[in-house]
């Protein structure tokens, strides 16, 4: 089965704007037996959709999501690619046209949310610094869903930003919140897609939760059986 993935942008040490993926993303989706199709920032998105058999789409992690386009300002830190911005967007545009199963993984989750008129928060501004720091694991509650996935699960963490309930967008659910109040999951009300905190991808402190949410995303149950 193929799957569209969308990549980072960095700066090689030229000063030149690359596009870049993880390799685990490769290695561990081809064990479900997923095969990604790299999508490049600033690409003409509609002729891969046109002339490859997609059916899964997923918005990868890295660099934050522009401000701008949920109302706030752009900060100095900021690691912002307006042109991953475009192509995440119509990369959205054509899974919803075909009703193909879509997962945001991290920055994914979190341009989802803004793409259904949400936002978006720097965690340190508002639970303080050493709340919720990246690199560990911590607990989630699992607020749907429990008789698949368990009520109380382990995951790592590894975003400086994030959303509560208040910056949630009206169309989408929380089906995963840590104890402070961040959303770390959700699923669309009508359309067949999800959004996680963590990187299922990388060292995971509950392999086995992580294979069932991402054998339901290939398999189009659970979330994306809309």
């Amino acid at each position: 089965m193929l799957c569209a993935i969308s990549i980072r942008q960095e700066k090689n040490k030229h000063g030149d704007a690359i596009g870049v993926l993880e390799q685990a993303y490769l290695h561990y989706f081809k064990t479900f037996g997923l095969k990604l199709l790299l999508i490049p920032n600033g690409s003409d998105v509609d002729y891969y959709f046109k002339h490859f058999p997609i059916e899964r789409v997923i918005l990868s992690g890295g660099n934050d999501v522009d401000p701008l386009l949920y109302g706030g300002k752009r900060g100095e830190s900021s690691s912002i690619a307006p042109e991953r911005d475009a192509t995440e967007k119509r990369m959205v545009e054509l899974a919803l046209q075909k009703n193909m199963p879509l997962l945001g993984i991290c920055r994914g989750m979190q341009f989802l949310n803004v793409h259904f008129g949400g936002k978006l928060i720097t965690l340190e501004d508002v639970f303080g610094e050493g709340a919720h720091p990246p690199g560990m694991d911590h607990s989630l509650n699992i607020v749907t869903d429990q008789d698949v996935f368990g009520s109380k699960v382990m995951v790592n963490s590894f975003h400086n930003q994030g959303l509560t309930q208040k910056e949630l967008s009206p169309q989408l659910r929380t089906f995963a919140v840590s104890d402070e109040g961040i959303v770390e999951g959700f699923h669309h009300v009508s359309l067949p897609l999800a959004g996680i905190q963590w990187h299922p991808e990388r060292r995971s402190p509950d392999t086995v939760f992580n294979e069932k949410l991402i054998a339901a995303f290939v398999n189009g149950e659970s979330f994306w059986s809309k």
